[in-house]
């Protein structure tokens, strides 16, 4: 199964794994197929009708991709969660679809299983809809029905492990999700670690690949961090990392059960980490959200070896305060990979906290 995103071009370059991963074009955008092909990968239009669906900028989007190869799928006009309309729409725009040598997948939506799916007519079948269409057993009896007939299947909206999970579990050919296009550092290497999971695989960790950065063993180890991976990108090294265990003292009761606490969803906060050999470190951390098993709060990790005040590892800001000190700002900042401004502020605030803590 693949992870189509949107946009995010700099991240898909930096990830080597391209069984797992498309490109997902959308009207508004006004980009083109060429990202996925220079890629060598496959690639599909959505027509943004959960958002608001525009013509023109659809029709846009048609005449830009329009016999291009590659093509999966491209989502023919829909309103979300009325069948009727849907199929209503789908008479007009299939047609424009077809002249302009373009696959058509029809967008599933609530109640389509009582109408006649015009299967001989699709391509694809894009499951839509409300949530609780979207997992239960109408839209699951569509898409193994899609499946017998040979049929690329998507699902939209996938955000969570759960969903990537069940839509694996039916056979969905690739998904997409808003919030791997708005945080794509963040979530796209997660999602690939997920889905190599399901594949029976592993993520690979790429530390091995960087001597630069885990010469003489794992830095991140020692504070109680494991490395999810680890990529050298144009702007130096980017690493996501999350705590080895969790965290069983509640911080607001201060109760620490047997069991540990419940895990609610993932946070992640981009630090900055001393540079390596002058090279920067940026760290992603996956912060798990956790409910307390004794008064029911809901609290986030806080990381060891991570500054409260400052998106600094504790590493960074004693580097910045020794070693670095007496670096030009400029030369500073080449080193963290942010802006003279950025290193002026964070010394003078730190050797104010330091001179006043003594």
């Amino acid at each position: 199964m693949r992870l189509f995103v949107s946009g995010a071009t700099s991240t898909l370059r930096r990830h080597p794994d391209r069984d797992r991963l498309g490109v997902l074009l959308v009207p508004a955008a006004g980009n083109s197929p060429k990202t996925a092909l220079d890629l060598g990968l496959p690639w599909a239009a959505d027509n943004a009708a959960f958002s608001g669906f525009d013509p023109g900028a659809f029709c846009g989007l048609l005449a830009r991709i329009g016999r291009s190869p590659g093509c999966r799928f491209v989502a023919c006009p829909d309103v979300v969660g009325d069948a009727v309309a849907t199929l209503a729409l789908f008479r007009v725009w299939a047609p424009v679809l077809r002249a302009v040598g373009l696959p058509v997948a029809l967008v599933g939506q609530d109640g389509m299983e009582r109408f006649g799916i015009p299967w001989d007519e699709i391509d694809a079948l894009f499951v839509g809809g409300s949530t609780d269409w979207k997992l239960g057993p109408a839209a699951a009896a569509l898409v193994r029905e899609a499946k017998s007939r040979g049929l690329w299947v998507h699902m939209g909206r996938v955000n969570t492990r759960f969903r990537l999970r069940y839509a694996h579990n039916l056979g969905c050919d690739s998904i997409d999700g808003s919030g791997f296009s708005r945080w794509p550092d963040q979530r796209v290497p997660v999602a690939l670690r997920w889905l190599a999971e399901l594949d029976g695989g592993t993520w690979p960790r790429q530390g091995n690949d960087l001597p630069e950065l885990f010469r003489g063993g794992d830095p991140f180890a020692a504070r109680g961090w494991e490395v999810v991976s680890a990529t050298r990108s144009a702007v130096g090294f980017e690493v996501i990392v999350r705590a080895s265990a969790l965290r069983a003292a509640c911080p607001r009761c201060g109760r620490q059960t047997r069991r540990p606490p419940h895990k609610h969803g993932t946070r992640q906060a981009t630090i900055r980490d001393a540079p390596r050999d002058e090279i920067p470190v940026r760290l992603t951390f996956l912060r798990s959200r956790l409910r307390c098993r004794a008064c029911g709060s809901v609290y986030a990790e806080a990381p060891s070896g991570v500054r409260a005040d400052y998106p600094l590892t504790v590493a960074a800001a004693e580097w910045l305060t020794g070693a670095g000190r007496g670096l030009q700002h400029v030369v500073a900042a080449r080193q963290f990979g942010v802006t003279p401004k950025t290193i002026r502020h964070w010394k003078r605030e730190l050797t104010t906290v330091s001179t006043a803590a003594t």
